[in-house]
């Protein structure tokens, strides 16, 4: 008996802390929060920013008020000043978790993503079901690239979220990271997600058909990537898709060299297309050919590893042996576990009869644990 008086009182207590703080809001200042209330629900946000500073100008520690100006300037994309104003509605509300995930908003958007991470967290421990917090911590996740957290991430969103999650943005992130983890069929299934809700997103359709060019399903590949052309005839990604299921897949480098060139006609000197072109040239054994679009390709991108493997391949068969040597060895700085690079590099010593060269290559792919020694030892032995 004595605990049901005790609680009865306390909550008589709490009724009248509310009440106490509610008259303590001059009738003015409460008139414009009013106002700016029934404003933000009609998504006049700009006005109702308005009306929530009138409000904070008449009684400076409004909570309430505070609190929603800086949702406000959330919504209007003015990150610093959100902070502001939350900072403030914190102190007044330093258990409220919908401050603590805006707080969080804010700093993702600003690139700040330890405090986000930080007030994403907080409101979480506030509030253990705040499922937008979730979302957004896998947002950080997949802008940082850790895709495995950001799958958990969104698991636990979905687990979480009390509506149907119709974000065509947030099934696309899922769908991409699932396509980083080589889960190509979870991949699929998300990304199908996504184009429920938005059917002319371009980059769903390329990951689409990247997804399928990895399963080898070449037909339905081939469809996703003419479907991201329709929507954006200008963007040369589908057209480099296409062109590597024919040279990856089907093995029909003519086909791939003719999509490649269609690259080049959207974009002049892709880096991939003339990789692709190089590539393709050195399995036909049109090595020269090689060369001229593997430079191109190291051109546009001096890191690009595959790259200088390829060129220095084509050197190599053209008898240009000291270039040839020389990007092998840029390769393998660039990646020094490339096998590749050291594979060729040792059958090139070999065909110099430079021993003390090639059983350098083969130790190292020793090392490496490559596949490749078996082949080359009983050539290296013969030297």
């Amino acid at each position: 008996m004595k605990k049901k008086i005790i609680r009865s009182l306390f909550a008589i207590l709490l009724l009248t802390g509310s009440m106490t703080g509610l008259a303590q809001v001059p009738a003015a200042a409460l008139q414009l929060y009013n106002e700016g209330i029934k404003l933000k629900d009609n998504r006049q946000t700009a006005e109702a920013l308005d009306k929530f500073k009138k409000a904070i100008a008449i009684k400076a520690n409004y909570t309430d008020a505070l609190y929603n100006a800086g949702w406000c300037q959330n919504e209007l994309a003015k990150y610093n000043s959100a902070i502001d104003y939350l900072n403030k509605a914190r102190v007044g509300w330093p258990d409220i978790p919908k401050v603590y995930f805006e707080l969080g908003f804010a700093f993702y958007k600003l690139g700040n993503n330890d405090s986000a991470r930080i007030h994403f967290n907080r409101c979480l421990e506030l509030k253990k079901d705040y499922s937008l917090a979730f979302k957004q911590l896998g947002y950080i996740d997949y802008d940082e690239e850790k895709y495995s957290s950001a799958i958990r991430q969104f698991n636990q969103y979905e687990a979480s979220a009390k509506d149907e999650i119709k974000d065509y943005l947030y099934w696309y992130r899922k769908g991409f990271s699932h396509n980083a983890l080589k889960e190509y069929e979870q991949a699929i299934n998300r990304l199908n997600r996504s184009l429920e809700y938005k059917k002319d997103f371009l980059n769903t359709f390329l990951e689409l058909g990247f997804a399928n060019t990895k399963l080898k399903r070449n037909e339905e590949a081939i469809a996703q990537f003419k479907k991201a052309m329709e929507i954006d005839p200008k963007s040369h990604i589908p057209y480099n898709g296409i062109a590597e299921v024919y040279r990856d897949n089907i093995k029909d480098c003519d086909q791939a060299m003719e999509w490649y060139r269609k690259t080049l006609g959207v974009k002049t000197n892709e880096r991939k297309a003339n990789f692709g072109l190089g590539y393709c040239s050195n399995s036909k054994g049109e090595y020269s050919a090689a060369i001229n679009y593997l430079k191109k390709a190291v051109e546009a991108e001096t890191t690009y590893t595959a790259a200088f493997v390829e060129l220095g391949f084509a050197y190599y068969k053209t008898g240009g042996f000291s270039d040839a040597e020389y990007h092998f060895n840029k390769a393998i700085s660039l990646s020094p576990n490339n096998e590749n690079a050291r594979y060729y590099a040792c059958l090139m010593y070999v065909q110099q009869k430079d021993k003390y060269k090639a059983q350098k290559m083969l130790d190292e792919l020793k090392q490496l644990n490559s596949k490749h020694v078996e082949k080359l030892q009983p050539k290296v032995n013969a030297l």
